[in-house]
């Protein structure tokens, strides 16, 4: 496993109950859109890889699917078992479908954890004959009165700035996404698609720290220094921004049909 694949799983579960509590779901909209790209048949069996605490699985449950999760940490398929989602423990790598072929292979702000190549060529042998593939990412920008004074406040407690995501990178782009499409395509999907749905929420000044809290590259720093950040960061919200900040989301999801 790359740098980045091995970190997710080890990361994330240490704050598995603020993870489900705070992190954005996604819109029943953009997969049914998705989906109707495809023009998918009624709702049958899916696969959610890296279902984390089974955010997107329970839209898809919404949507009629009966849905598996897979997910290598502990910490979060417990959650996502509390809540309902059949979960089988361990990662997708290594994880073997036994046989079973599914109508629908998803994935929500896991693939990129994922080899490339690999993860393409085990979710196609997931697939039924008909089946389709959803890649989905919520990317958040925040909607400040006062930014700069934000960016302040961050250099005031790390002034050598937050550290590097896994690997060396800062973060995932919208961009990347292109490549996603083409990997995709080179192992034989068709009818390659891209939805995007624009959406928002708004989160306390506690609530948006906490999260904060449970981003990569907030979890990489000491405890202390991030207890320490983020009371600065929820006293410029208490301060400059009414206690209560916008978080404007797109979600966009890749889709693909199965190759014939």
């Amino acid at each position: 496993m790359t740098d980045q694949a091995a970190w997710a799983p080890t990361s994330f579960g240490a704050r598995a109950h603020d993870y489900d509590r705070l992190r954005p779901g996604y819109p029943l909209e953009a997969l049914t859109q998705a989906l109707a790209a495809l023009d998918a048949g009624p709702p049958g069996t899916a696969l959610d890889i890296g279902c984390g605490t089974g955010k997107l699985a329970a839209a898809l449950t919404t949507l009629g699917h009966e849905v598996t999760g897979i997910e290598p940490d502990q910490r979060m398929a417990q959650v996502a078992s509390a809540g309902g989602l059949a979960v089988e423990a361990g990662p997708f790598e290594t994880w073997e479908p036994g046989g079973r072929r599914f109508d629908l292979v998803a994935c929500g702000q896991a693939w990129h954890w994922l080899r490339p190549g690999q993860r393409t060529q085990k979710a196609a042998r997931c697939l039924g004959p008909a089946g389709r593939i959803l890649l989905a990412w919520n990317f958040g920008s925040y909607a400040l009165r006062n930014a700069p004074r934000l960016n302040e406040v961050y250099a005031s407690v790390l002034p050598d700035g937050l550290p590097a995501g896994p690997g060396g990178r800062l973060s995932l782009s919208e961009s990347d996404l292109d490549g996603y499409a083409e990997e995709l395509r080179s192992h034989g999907f068709r009818h390659v698609t891209r939805t995007t749905v624009p959406w928002q929420t708004r989160l306390t000044s506690r609530q948006f720290c906490e999260l904060l809290a449970t981003e990569s590259r907030h979890l990489a720093l000491p405890e202390t220094l991030r207890h320490r950040l983020l009371g600065e960061v929820a006293v410029f919200l208490d301060a400059e921004e009414g206690g209560e900040i916008r978080v404007d989301y797109t979600c966009l999801v890749v889709g693909a049909a199965a190759a014939r």
